[in-house]
């Protein structure tokens, strides 16, 4: 049985390849939220964030994947006693206006419960990236965050959710999503 990155992976490589190419799917991501009305019809960066990310080398996994904040207990970016150290994904957006947009992505299969302390950990990291982006040089500059996660229907019932912007079922995203898993 693959790794747990490798059974999420083709998860976030259809996402990937959709924010990519779609400008549809990166207005239907940030519909309904406060994000929206800036961002709408926005640009991605993916140029620009792979020469951010591989500015010292390529990463194991593709270079919107896997942003940890820290492995040390001082990072600043997680809850007390969490284990959560990392965003899935982070895409970049670009508005009309230049303000620059991350969307952190959570992913979780059917049935795979959170983590201690990581929904609260989202939204806590996207904002400490944004304030420390400078000393962070896998991190590009971006004014704005959001945080989206991907997640089966029976973790509607979680309260936790809350702490995302957006929430996108598997049923939701498959409707949406080119190539995205069955």
């Amino acid at each position: 049985m693959p790794a747990y990155s490798g059974k999420a992976q083709p998860f976030l490589d259809a996402i990937a390849a959709s924010m990519f190419s779609s400008s549809d799917v990166r207005n239907w991501i940030l519909a309904g939220t406060a994000a929206a009305a800036t961002y709408d019809g926005a640009s991605i960066l993916d140029d620009e964030q792979k020469t951010v990310r591989w500015r010292r080398g390529r990463t194991k996994q593709p270079f919107w994947a896997n942003y940890f904040c820290g492995k040390d207990s001082q990072c600043t970016c997680r809850i007390h006693e969490s284990k959560s150290l990392e965003s899935d994904a982070i895409f970049f957006l670009r508005s009309n206006v230049g303000r620059i947009l991350a969307i952190h992505v959570e992913f979780k299969h059917y049935r795979e419960p959170f983590r201690n302390g990581q929904p609260e950990g989202y939204p806590l990291r996207a904002a400490c990236f944004a304030k420390t982006y400078a000393q962070r040089p896998f991190l590009n500059p971006h004014d704005d965050w959001m945080t989206v996660l991907f997640c089966g229907n029976d973790a509607l019932a979680d309260p936790r959710i809350s702490h995302f912007q957006r929430v996108i079922t598997h049923d939701e995203a498959r409707r949406r999503i080119r190539d995205y898993p069955g």
